[in-house]
């Protein structure tokens, strides 16, 4: 499983890449822990929000993407997230989750809301890699996939 992310702005243009989808591609929001169910209001929102900070890239999207040979259940994408979630540091954060389909293998989007409302500071996104090769290694024994290796993969132990 590869995951890869980094914080960014331009909410129309990001919701624009998840809903949009190509002939052959499908695409279908899982959750949007925000208001009504409108994907491109909540992304800039919480853009909006962000700039009551100091920082400028309130937003941070990460794709989940297995190997072709695993299908995923719901529960296992959500799980993916929450791991995920829990390694960046960005419990309690707003977030969308985006299934993409593209001939007939699916990635996850997940988009979070970097804005700590309580404080006005952006969540920090310090050390993602490692957070992302931490997700793929639990989640691939969680899972029974095989594990991916990646630049600061230093091995996970089965329990």
């Amino acid at each position: 499983m590869i995951i890869k992310g980094g914080s960014r702005a331009s909410p129309k243009q990001l919701a624009l890449l998840l809903l949009e989808a190509a002939p052959g591609e499908s695409s279908q929001v899982l959750e949007l822990q925000y208001g009504d169910d409108d994907l491109l209001k909540a992304f800039i929102d919480w853009q909006s929000i962000s700039e009551g900070t100091l920082g400028k890239l309130g937003l941070y999207h990460a794709h989940i993407n297995p190997d072709s040979r695993y299908a995923m259940t719901p529960q296992q994408w959500k799980r993916a997230a929450d791991v995920l979630e829990e390694k960046l540091g960005l419990q309690g954060q707003w977030r969308a989750l985006v299934l993409r389909s593209t001939e007939g293998r699916q990635r996850l989007h997940v988009v979070w809301s970097r804005t700590d409302i309580d404080t006005m500071m952006l969540r920090s996104d310090s050390f993602n890699y490692r957070a992302h090769e931490q997700a793929s290694a639990q989640l691939a024994l969680e899972f029974g996939h095989e594990i991916v290796p990646g630049k600061t993969w230093r091995g996970a132990k089965k329990k």
